[in-house]
């Protein structure tokens, strides 16, 4: 494994670079295609909650008050092209949503510098409950998909596709929510994978779909125009079909490496205390020890950093720090926002900021690279 001071060295220095240089300002990412509102209601304890919950129902109805709640901009794809954005590259944002969903990207995501021309009004606003439970605010998403339910790649213009032809990178999120998401992959491969443009993957939770996974597998994972593939924990466990396996370390760069065996693309995982890579042999990272004020939207802003490590052509253990460090500033600050590049470089270069012990505890999947305030 790499020393992770000196990667943390080696990396803070390679973003100062790239800072004096404009070098990511020269990217351009596509990023389709799910936005959903979130609202993020925060418990202490789910076994009181479900109590209370019971016996309020069981009354027929009434007030439930011990929670926080808060509203967010969601979806798998917004937040990576958010964090893309925000780190300074050219980012384009398609998707399929109505009048009021095409106001709030204009205040979440436009005035943070992704490009909105790409996004229709035609449809319906998807939203999302996700309950954060606990310090370490593991969650639970209810989803309400609506319009990138269906979405297709038969439902991509001319124009779409005339911008995705000058992408450096095309990112395709939230396969799982959608029933039409191995044709829209596998289009998108199709085209412009063999073409030279690199295709980002992310699935999120394949658990309600685990019938079509062997499809997935056959039509996505292993066609030759996938580049690049993140995966956490859990989905690691569902693809490499592990589901009653262990969560050490040892476990995990086990199935990552038969699992990278089997398909085309590069192959990362993401858990709560490290970050994995085995395409130069086994690269391990691990997370930074924060105290995390918020869980939902984490993954999505680690795959936006992973994309950028991707476009700097980073060493694996460069990039997979920078996005730990992405998640891990997000998931830390009160703010709720995604750094800038600047603001990057000043986290990693805190010396207060400590990594997680590799030897802790075994791995746990919190959708990100955050780790709670026990650590």
């Amino acid at each position: 494994m790499p020393n992770a001071s000196s990667t943390r060295k080696r990396l803070t220095d390679r973003l100062r670079a790239a800072q004096a240089d404009g070098e990511l300002g020269r990217f351009r990412v596509v990023a389709l295609h799910d936005f959903s509102l979130d609202r993020i209601i925060g418990i202490r304890a789910f076994p009181p909650f479900v109590q209370t919950a019971t016996r309020i129902l069981s009354q027929g109805g009434g007030l439930l008050p011990d929670s926080s709640q808060s509203v967010q901009p969601g979806g798998c794809a917004a937040g990576a092209a958010t964090t893309v954005a925000r780190l300074g590259i050219e980012t384009h944002f398609v998707c399929r949503t109505d009048e009021l969903g095409g106001y709030l990207l204009r205040y979440y995501l436009g005035r943070r510098g992704v490009n909105l021309e790409h996004v229709r009004t035609d449809g319906r606003l998807a939203l999302a409950a996700c309950i954060e439970v606990g310090a370490d605010r593991h969650n639970i998403m209810i989803n309400d998909q609506a319009s990138f339910a269906d979405f297709g790649y038969e439902n991509l213009t001319a124009a779409d596709l005339e911008l995705m032809d000058t992408a450096d990178v095309i990112g395709v999120f939230d396969w799982c929510l959608n029933r039409k998401g191995t044709g829209l992959a596998a289009g998108l491969c199709e085209r412009f994978g063999t073409a030279g443009r690199k295709i980002y993957f992310d699935t999120s939770d394949p658990a309600p779909r685990r019938e079509e996974i062997p499809e997935l597998v056959a039509k996505v994972f292993r066609h030759p125009g996938l580049s690049f593939l993140n995966l956490n924990e859990n989905e690691l466990h569902h693809f490499s079909g592990d589901l009653g396996g262990g969560s050490s370390l040892e476990r995990l760069v086990e199935l990552t490496q038969a699992l990278q065996a089997r398909i085309h693309p590069q192959l990362t995982v993401h858990t709560i205390h490290f970050s994995l890579d085995v395409s130069r042999g086994v690269t391990v990272v691990p997370t930074f020890c924060i105290a995390p004020r918020r869980a939902t939207g984490s993954g999505d802003t680690w795959n936006g950093g992973n994309i950028a490590g991707h476009l700097l052509g980073l060493e694996p253990d460069e990039r997979l720090m920078m996005a730990n460090a992405v998640a891990g500033y997000y998931c830390a600050m009160e703010s709720g926002d995604r750094p800038t590049l600047d603001r990057l470089i000043e986290f990693l270069e805190d010396p207060g900021l400590r990594l997680n012990e590799l030897e802790a505890a075994p791995a746990r999947c919190l959708t990100g690279g955050a780790r709670g305030p026990s650590c």
